[in-house]
Formats: C-alpha cells, sequence, structure tokens
C-alpha cells in the first residue's frame, strides 16, 4: 500500500527518542549505535496536542467491554514454529494458520502496546501474531533518523508480546526507501543485535523487508526486481540473522508492493524456515493477485500475508466485506496465515481498526483497552469476528 499511516498529525510529535534503558543494556557495548539524548514528549503534551485540533462533544457513554474469548495461550500452545512445504507447522508437527493485527507504522503510534492492549488482542480478540511495522524511513521520521528511538521501542514491544505468549513478527518496513539495499547495512547491523537478543524465544518472526518497490538503486531505469535486488539483499540479511538464530522463520518481501510472489517463486532462496510475503487490499486486488499466489503456491513457495487490508491500497474506501470474504477463502483453503493493516494509530484511514484518537473517546480510554464494539471502526468489528472465526452480519449499507 502507498500511503500507510506516514501522514499523520502526530508524526513530528512522536519522533522523540524512546526513553533509552532496556534492550541496549543487554548488548555489548561496541554494538551500540551512538545515543543522542533528546527531550521526552510527555503522555499529556501528545494527548493536548492532538486533541487541541478535536472538536470537544459530549462523551458518550461506554458499551459492554469486550472480554476474554480464549484462554490458550498461543507459542504454549505450539511452540517453536517451523516451515514444512508451503504451511507453518507447531513442535508437533501440525498445521497452524496464525491469524491478528498489524502496527500502522511505529512512527505513528504511542506506547500502544501496553499490558492491557495485547491482553486484549491476544485473549478478547483471539489473536495468535502480532506485526511490528517499524517504519526505516519516512517523510522525516522512521528508523534511519533515529535509531536508538526505534530500536528500544520495538524492544519493548516485543518483551510485552513475549510475556503475553503471542507470536511477534519484527518488519523492517520499508515504502519511501523502495529498494532494501538503499539501507542495507542498518538492515543487517538491526537484524543482527534483535537476533542476538531474540533468537532464543519461538516467538519471533523475522520480516526483513516490507514491500520493495520503484527504482533500483544501482541502476534507476529499471524497477526493483528480485534475482537482482531482492534476493542479494534477503541472502545477507539472512545470513546475519542465522549467526544468532538457526531456526525462527524468516520472511522475504516480494517485488511490486510484495504481490509478485510469482517471481519469488522461480528462483527462491536457499535454507530452512524461510518464507515470502503477499499483501493485498480487498478494495483493489482480486482474482488476478490469487492466481498469482496460487501459482507460487502450486509450485512449492511458503506464503505469509503479513498485510492486508478491507479497504483499497489507499488504506480507504470503506469496508469490501464480500471481497474480504473471498481472501479469507483462499487464505484458509492455503493455510495461509495473516496480519490485518491495522491497529493503534491517529489515521483515519478506513482501514484502521482502532483509531487513537477521536471527538468520543480519550486516549486513556483507548489505552485501557477491552474495547467495547462502538469504540471500533466497522474494519475492526469486522476483522475481530474473522480473527475469532465468528460469524459476522454484515451492515445493510455496507
Amino acid at each position: 500500500m502507498k500511503s500507510k499511516c506516514l501522514k499523520t498529525v502526530l508524526a513530528a510529535v512522536l519522533s522523540v527518542a524512546f526513553i533509552i534503558g532496556g534492550c541496549s543494556s543487554r548488548l555489548p557495548a561496541e554494538t551500540l549505535p551512538s545515543i543522542v539524548p533528546t527531550m521526552p514528549v510527555t503522555f499529556d503534551s501528545v494527548v493536548e496536542t492532538e486533541q487541541s485540533q478535536i472538536p470537544v462533544e459530549t462523551e458518550p457513554s461506554i458499551g459492554p467491554m469486550s472480554t476474554a474469548q480464549v484462554t490458550d495461550i498461543p507459542v504454549e500452545v505450539n511452540g517453536q514454529l517451523s516451515v514444512s512445504g508451503t504451511t507453518i507447522v507447531n513442535e508437533a508437527g501440525e498445521p497452524v494458520q496464525l491469524r491478528g493485527m498489524s502496527s500502522c507504522g511505529l512512527i505513528s503510534t504511542y506506547n500502544f502496546f501496553t499490558d492491557e492492549v495485547v491482553d486484549t488482542l491476544v485473549q478478547d480478540w483471539g489473536c495468535s501474531v502480532i506485526r511490528l511495522a517499524m517504519t526505516t524511513r519516512g517523510n522525516d521520521n522512521g528508523y534511519t533518523f533515529d535509531p536508538d528511538r526505534y530500536f528500544e521501542e520495538v524492544c519493548g514491544y516485543t518483551d510485552t508480546l513475549i510475556d503475553h505468549g503471542v507470536y511477534v513478527i519484527i518488519d523492517w518496513h520499508i515504502l519511501y526507501d523502495g529498494d532494501p539495499n538503499e539501507y542495507r547495512e542498518e538492515a543487517v547491523d538491526f537484524f543482527s543485535r534483535i537476533s542476538s537478543l531474540y533468537g532464543e524465544y519461538p516467538n519471533v518472526i523475522y520480516e526483513i523487508c516490507n514491500e520493495p518497490n520503484g527504482e533500483r538503486i544501482d541502476d534507476p531505469e529499471q524497477d526493483v526486481d528480485w534475482n537482482n535486488t531482492i534476493r542479494p539483499y534477503a541472502e545477507e540479511v539472512i545470513a546475519a540473522i542465522r549467526e544468532n538464530d538457526p531456526d525462527n522463520i524468516i520472511i522475504v518481501g516480494t517485488p511490486n508492493w510484495s504481490q509478485d510472489v510469482d517471481e519469488a517463486a522461480q528462483n527462491p532462496l536457499s535454507g530452512d524456515n524461510i518464507m515470502y510475503t503477499l499483501h493485498f487490499y480487498a478494495g483493489s486486488h482480486g482474482q488476478d493477485l490469487m492466481d498469482k499466489a496460487q501459482t507460487a503456491i502450486d509450485s512449492g513457495l511458503p506464503i505469509f500475508c503479513t498485510e492486508w487490508g478491507t479497504s483499497r491500497d489507499s488504506g480507504d474506501g470503506g469496508v469490501f466485506y464480500d471481497e474480504t470474504n473471498q481472501w479469507m477463502d483462499f487464505l484458509n483453503q492455503n493455510g495461509i496465515s495473516w496480519c490485518n493493516w491495522s491497529i493503534g494509530s491517529s489515521n483515519t484511514e478506513s482501514s484502521n481498526a482502532l483509531r487513537l484518537y477521536s471527538n468520543n473517546y480519550t486516549i486513556e480510554q483507548k489505552l485501557a483497552a477491552h474495547w467495547p464494539d462502538e469504540m471500533l471502526s466497522a474494519s475492526g468489528l469486522f476483522v475481530r469476528s474473522l480473527i475469532l472465526g465468528q460469524g459476522f452480519e454484515i451492515p445493510e449499507e455496507g
């Protein structure tokens, strides 16, 4: 998707450094980038900044809060995951289809994954996987602008998710930097350090390039492709991860915004427990993309749909219920795991399941979690039912 959550009121405010401490203290000093102290943004200042731009309205009453629907802890049930053929299997060799949510870009969230929020997503929504979309470069923000802040934020969220027994995808979320080789050295360094911290945990899955797209850095007249661009990048990053983590799953982006999985299928990477990314938006992508995916699967390529939306690929355009159900049938028939885009930012995309800031509810109410239905968007209500595997009545005007 081309616009994502980058154009948001909070982007500049939230670019300040995350409090340095936790993760960095667990790594040798020589492996760390230099830390530049910055002034912290307080919770109150963020709320005041955002709410000052929203009309004051009478706060509605809050309906019944959500409650636990699932008591099983995903990692306790499945343990170490691996790839067998085109599917994920658990420690017992049984097929597993992970279902969950992707964060919006971490440049547009604010300390979202609290214990209460994760508890809600895992137990009330039934998420078995959460994806942390760490934007590498935005317009004026992202990991390449402030590596210390984002490294610490990813580690802090990962620690919380591990504590709750859910699988976590650590996503090197390239977007504007469409050629992953633009920041190859930074990616190798990031995943080397992350894998040294978390390689022993069965919870962790690495997504090493979100949506390769656009022109090649070394040859601007050529598009980013699989053989000349993504594959050599992936080989180097995978090697860095495997020095510390021999067995957790690694997911590799594919050409054309992670849609051309059939191209990757013609020359897949060597090694075990490697999967390939498929992204779709139900309002923009239909049978043609399913056919590409089926071609790749038929040739033996294991696919993980790390990002999909109920909207158009712009993030907007309503909720496409029928088209989404067609995609769910396809994913279920092929045992493809998935994360829905997205949850936990201030942006107003129709694909956002829970907008952190609104003129109806305070951010404190949102971060308290166990959200009643009226706090969720139409997409959020629909996707929650899909994760739980529950029936859903499509609104008449949907």
